[in-house]
């Protein structure tokens, strides 16, 4: 019995009866780093995970600009080109 969490290129086995967050916490994942699936279907921290589940987790990007005229230049405000 159990239940199987792919991240990247990385294959992780839980316990069957655990929440998709309890799941996360033991392979040491923040939620809020990852969006997860299950056939094709995103699911939430909350699921129970049950025996033979396939988790697949996306990994979630973020980020920002470093300063106001990167932002501006990328805009193309100031009549610059992208």
């Amino acid at each position: 019995m159990s239940v199987k969490l792919t991240l990247r290129d990385k294959e992780f086995i839980v316990k069957p009866g655990m929440t998709l967050r309890d799941s996360l916490s033991k392979i040491d994942v923040l939620p809020e780093a990852v969006l997860a699936t299950r056939q094709g279907e995103m699911i939430t921290e909350d699921e129970i995970l049950q025996d033979g589940d396939e988790i697949k987790l996306i990994a979630v990007i973020s980020g920002g600009y470093e300063d106001d005229k990167t932002e501006a230049v990328l805009l193309g405000i100031n009549g610059d080109e992208m």
